[in-house]
């Protein structure tokens, strides 16, 4: 009959369709003009004045109040500056020895020799790889392949899930407000005072979906089960920090962490799309063969970090 549910409903649904169409062209357009002021910023922004001509690396920042650029310096490979550094090049902002003055201590942990970050997190070491291809058998593949089997056996160890990086912690201050900290894996940090908490972020392990998909999947359904999901996905993380008796949720959602799982799913569930769209640009084609450096020989960096545990030994 025409006055019944089903009729009533599908009425309902062809009224809504029009307006509901109207939202999503404005949406479209709204994201559009989005990225388009992006890819403007990225083009117009110079690498440039933040080059240290003394040591051929960038900057960390340029101080306006003294009018001089800050003397420390992005100065390892194995963190997200290397983005920066490898569109600098790219952009003729700075030069390709800039990249290859790029520091590129090791260190062996778990069993894995990896490159040195300077606090150990899942960030700085992942984090690039959403947009830059890591091809097999290279420095960079071996070091993320690395840093996925420590932090795997980090959380074994301790009988807790995996993904140890910067986040926020249950601690809070006066007003509430969660507190924010870069906790890393201190056995591959070259920051004397890290800190893993241990405090567990599941973006983390979104980061690593590229690096170890079984495994990282494996993971996160263990923190669905642990109750570790809000109205908004994963919370931003759980802290194993005594005293509490139990992991503490930090439930708050970082838009920046949501956007980078957001990202890391999109290249797992279309075949590195956000990687294909970055290198897509002429430029960016014309410098990835810097991403192609073969790693350390494993006899080499044994022998390198047996010597070192000597010396510590004797020392």
């Amino acid at each position: 009959s025409g006055d019944s549910p089903s009729v009533v409903m599908v009425e309902q649904l062809r009224l809504l369709l029009q307006p509901a169409r109207r939202r999503l062209e404005s949406l479209k357009l709204a994201l559009q003009d989005l990225a388009a002021e992006a890819m403007r910023d990225a083009t117009e922004m110079d690498f440039g004045f933040l080059v240290n001509r003394s040591r051929q690396v960038l900057s960390i920042g340029y101080e306006f109040d003294r009018m001089h650029l800050h003397q420390a310096c992005y100065d390892l490979l194995a963190s997200e500056a290397r983005m920066a550094a490898f569109i600098a090049v790219a952009k003729g902002e700075a030069t390709q020895e800039s990249w290859f003055k790029l520091g590129r201590t090791h260190t062996v942990a778990a069993g894995r020799a990896v490159l040195i970050s300077w606090t150990g997190t899942m960030f700085e070491y992942l984090m690039p790889a959403l947009w830059m291809r890591t091809y097999p058998d290279t420095l960079m593949a071996r070091t993320l392949k690395g840093v996925v089997a420590v932090q795997r056996a980090f959380g074994r160890e301790r009988r807790i899930p995996w993904g140890i990086s910067e986040c926020g912690c249950a601690r809070t201050d006066q007003s509430g407000h969660y507190h924010y900290q870069a906790f890393g894996i201190p056995a591959i940090s070259l920051k004397w005072d890290a800190v893993a908490g241990p405090v567990v972020s599941p973006y983390s392990t979104c980061l690593a979906l590229g690096v170890d998909c079984r495994e990282s999947l494996r993971n996160l359904k263990h923190m669905a089960k642990l109750g570790w999901i809000g109205a908004y996905g994963f919370y931003e993380a759980a802290d194993y920090q005594p005293p509490a008796k139990k992991p503490q949720l930090v439930r708050e959602w970082m838009a920046h962490h949501q956007g980078m799982s957001l990202l890391a799913i999109l290249n797992l569930l279309n075949d590195n799309i956000v990687q294909r769209w970055f290198h897509a640009n002429p430029h960016l084609q014309a410098t990835q063969l810097l991403l192609q450096e073969r790693p350390f020989r494993d006899a080499t960096l044994k022998a390198e970090h047996n010597a070192t545990q000597a010396l510590a030994k004797t020392g």
